[in-house]
């Protein structure tokens, strides 16, 4: 069989994983090996951002901290802003001043913000991910890194002290616990609502029997080299990139979600990106401004989540009934589904001549985690959002979350 990290690494990864000054000792990362590694992405970042992250971490001398910082190249965007550009070409200069004075760990700086070197708006945090991953991966193969999991946060994060201590599982990917921080009451106020909203997310999913229960937020990740390189990387998305690898990864592997220790993530209101945390924050603080006892901030229906667990019981019944769409599920489910794609794979669910637990992993692996959350969302035509507070206090009191 073959590798997959070789594999990988000459068909899929990154040029920047093939570039020699990259993969040799450099001035920042005199070592020719490292224990660990952490990968960054950096646009538009507060130039001690490195101090802040690590601050806990007392034995650094083992790590290699691997930075990219990027931008956005100026095509394709509306509104087009040069400052935070302006800002991240600064910020690589003051990487360069901060490393060349005798750095706690090893750093290694890639750079995709300097003119012709931006990334294309659309690939954003997604390519940078992958990226700096690419580059981890080849140095663990060419033993310059010598565990084989890829660590991963953000600029914005703050990381545990036990964070590079804490037992890992065999494969996979171990999914650290996270809170949101802020000094600012009001953002402060809107992250408390956002992390409960993402919480009551998966705690209804692996109450109502979803195998995709977990959380997905890129600073909060550490991924096996084996089954990074087995799913070919992080998908190239301006947004998004933790949970569509998380989706790829959690039909190969397990998802390991650690107990603790819990990384501290900076709550900021964002527009940098389409739809993630920075934007959710902006609208929560808009609904709070509104009504402050945060009674307005609309979540997920809890209904939708025991429609969910029904379609989940009748998909599983169609693996086993050769009867037609009509008569294996109910009319609200068939709908949902059939908008999900369900009529391209039901004969391969009801094929007589493919065993059945074959069936079973064909629908579990169609039905994944973006199928999940869309049928979800779908589930608001006849489910609509409601008070998230209102929910978690009275419908949905078993999940136990604190509120």
């Amino acid at each position: 069989m073959k590798d997959p990290i070789e594999q990988y690494l000459r068909r899929y990864a990154e040029p920047e994983a093939a570039n020699p000054q990259l993969l040799q000792p450099s001035k920042f990362a005199q070592k020719s090996t490292y224990a660990q590694c952490l990968v960054v992405p950096a646009f538009d970042e507060a130039e001690d951002f490195l101090t802040h992250l690590l601050r806990n971490i007392s034995d650094k001398k083992d790590l290699l901290v691997i930075i990219v910082v990027n931008a956005p190249e100026n095509q394709g965007q509306i509104g087009y802003d040069p400052a935070p550009v302006k800002r991240t070409v600064k910020l690589l200069q003051d990487l360069e001043q901060r490393a060349s004075r005798a750095p706690s760990c090893g750093i290694l700086l890639i750079d995709r913000v300097s003119p012709g070197q931006e990334i294309a708006y659309k690939q954003g945090v997604g390519l940078a991910r992958k990226i700096a991953s690419d580059v981890a991966l080849a140095l663990h193969h060419h033993g310059r890194i010598t565990s084989p999991w890829i660590y991963q946060t953000d600029a914005d994060a703050c990381l545990p002290k036990n964070y590079f201590t804490t037992p890992m599982p065999p494969r996979g990917c171990a999914i650290f616990p996270h809170r949101h921080i802020s000094e600012d009451s009001e953002v402060r106020a809107a992250a408390r609502l956002y992390d409960l909203h993402m919480s009551y997310f998966v705690a209804a999913l692996k109450k109502h029997g979803s195998a995709y229960a977990h959380p997905s937020l890129g600073s909060t990740l550490s991924i096996h080299a084996t089954d990074y390189a087995s799913v070919r990387g992080y998908p190239k998305r301006s947004a998004g990139e933790d949970f569509h690898i998380l989706n790829k990864l959690s039909k190969i592997t397990p998802l390991t979600l650690l107990p603790g220790p819990s990384i501290d993530v900076q709550a900021r209101t964002s527009a940098r990106v389409p739809f993630g945390t920075g934007p959710a924050l902006s609208k929560i603080i808009e609904i709070l401004r509104q009504q402050p006892n945060g009674s307005g901030y609309l979540s997920y229906n809890y209904a939708s989540f025991k429609l969910l667990a029904q379609g989940l019981a009748e998909l599983g019944a169609a693996c086993q009934n050769q009867g037609t769409r009509e008569h294996l599920f109910t009319p609200q489910i068939g709908e949902i589904l059939e908008e999900l794609g369900l009529s391209r794979v039901l004969p391969q669910l009801q094929n007589n001549n493919t065993p059945f637990k074959q069936r079973q992993r064909v629908a579990q692996e169609w039905f994944d985690a973006l199928k999940t959350l869309r049928f979800i969302h779908l589930a608001r035509r006849f489910h609509p959002d409601k008070s998230l507070l209102e929910t978690l206090q009275n419908e949905a009191r078993e999940l136990q979350l604190l509120i």
